[in-house]
């Protein structure tokens, strides 16, 4: 409650540095309409955190609300007339806007900046709504739920049923298709990762003084594997089924599917493996120390963060939040130096991965690894840029111990991976013994000796009688009756 009452202490304080307004421009019920309803369409029932941020000039704050602490100061933040504010349009776990955290999906978004576009920068927003709707909405993408005219550009969403971030991969693939689709109109491939905010309805564009307005089209909330199914049928069997094998080359849509899933899963592993070491790193000895991978683990953050959101600017944001979890974190200017790579070798991995000359798929080269060089080469001399380590390098360069590895996702040995398979293999076999109702066969005969018991019973005969009739002792009849 204290931490609460803190946030909407620092809020209310921005507010008075931010800007001196008269009581009566803070009563603009279209305004908090506009914000309410826009944060009612993405955060109803939200159990997360939820980022209201604000950016004059070079200030930027923000903050993290419970969607009921947000709805009672609304107000208060629709009123600033100096400054851009900003939603966020996924929820987060705890009160820090990065991609590990992030608590539900809530909706698919694209920022619509077609103002840059020779072709289209004289249009009003009318005008292009009219050519979504002709060429677009039903054909490449879905229709949407509702659209922010942001005062220069549109920003538009479509709710899906609230899915955990474990959905990330499916989620990010589709964004990236959505944007596909659309950049010949302006989508804008820096403003689709699942962490970042977009600016809110009922506020006014520090650009050009203009006021955003929202547009609701349909409040019916998507199924995202309906998505899938009716827009990205290249996914379609190989989510069903990842082992489903295909002649000839795989699509790019499955292939962004595929290295969206690693670059989470690495780069969830590394959160966790911070987390558990408690902020601590690990020797070679496997003891816990509070300097070792400190550099390495930061320059993998956000290269694993550049490759899986492409916003290069957040990646290094989150990197800095990131170094602060350690129990001795880097100099700030340290962490921008040794993780600079980062971005250059992702530059150079993303060259690679949307080259449509390249001679194989991504998931079918087969890499030297060498931990000095970050240019690898199969065996026919194909050039595949980019950082790319096998688990069994990260395992020796992170230290990483046995007990820390049945925590992680991706980042496991052979020994791990053998432990997992079995464990599936021994849940498969114990449910194949099981009926549609989920019964062993055991459990099935003994609800059918409970029916005929009680109907027995019902008809006044003993025990006894009920054991000779059955063909049971007496006294399992007495158990029997007690579980009843």
């Amino acid at each position: 409650m204290l931490a609460q009452k803190k946030q909407i202490d620092e809020l209310s304080e921005l507010i008075r540095n931010l800007t001196i307004v008269p009581m009566e421009a803070l009563v603009n019920s279209k305004q908090v309409s506009q914000a309410q309803m826009q944060i009612d369409l993405l955060h109803k029932n939200n159990d997360g955190y939820i980022t209201i941020a604000l950016k004059k000039g070079s200030t930027w704050k923000q903050h993290h609300y419970k969607v009921d602490e947000l709805k009672e100061n609304i107000g208060k933040v629709v009123s600033i007339t100096d400054a851009n504010i900003y939603l966020s349009p996924n929820s987060f776990y705890k009160p820090m806007r990065r991609i590990e955290n992030i608590r539900k999906l809530n909706s698919l978004f694209i920022d619509l900046d077609y103002y840059t576009m020779e072709e289209y920068k004289g249009l009003s927003a009318e005008q292009i709504l009219w050519l979504l709707e002709k060429d677009y909405f039903k054909k490449s993408v879905p229709p949407p739920s509702f659209i922010v005219i942001s005062g220069q550009g549109l920003v538009i969403y479509w709710l899906i049923e609230p899915v955990p971030h474990m959905a990330l991969p499916l989620w990010n693939a589709t964004q990236k298709f959505f944007l596909e689709k659309l950049k010949e109109i302006g989508a804008d491939a820096k403003s689709i990762d699942a962490a970042r905010v977009s600016r809110l309805a009922g506020t006014t564009n520090q650009k050009n003084g203009q006021a955003t307005e929202l547009l609701v089209f349909n409040e019916e909330r998507y199924e995202l594997r309906d998505i899938q199914a009716n827009y990205l049928p290249e996914l379609n069997d190989y989510v069903k089924n990842p082992n489903v094998k295909k002649s000839g080359r795989k699509s790019k849509v499955l292939k962004l599917y595929n290295l969206y899933s690693l670059h989470h899963a690495r780069l969830m592993d590394l959160v966790e493996l911070q987390t558990f070491r408690k902020g601590y790193c690990r020797d070679e000895n496997g003891t816990l120390v509070e300097k070792g991978q400190r550099e390495l683990m930061c320059f993998l953050y956000r290269y694993w963060a550049c490759c899986f959101t492409s916003d290069l600017n957040k990646a290094l944001e989150d990197t800095l939040e990131f170094n602060k979890g350690f129990i001795c974190p880097l100099p700030e200017s340290e962490v921008r130096s040794q993780t600079s790579q980062a971005e250059k070798a992702y530059k150079e991995w993303m060259e690679n991965v949307f080259d449509n000359k390249e001679k194989e798929d991504v998931e079918k080269v087969k890499i030297e690894i060498k931990d000095d060089k970050k240019t690898k080469e199969n065996r026919s001399g194909y050039k595949y840029k980019g950082y790319n380590y096998k688990n069994i390098t990260l395992i020796g360069l992170l230290n990483i111990i046995e007990e820390e590895m049945r925590r992680l996702k991706t980042i496991i040995n052979t020994k791990e991976g053998k432990r997992r398979d079995n464990e599936q293999n021994k849940k498969k076999r114990k449910e194949k013994r099981r009926d549609e109702n989920g019964l062993t066969k055991r459990e099935k005969a003994k609800l059918e000796k409970i029916k005929v018991i009680k109907k027995l019973k019902e008809q006044g005969l003993t025990q006894k009688l009920m054991a000779k009739e059955i063909g049971i002792t007496q006294q399992a009849i007495s158990k029997l009756l007690k579980e009843m």
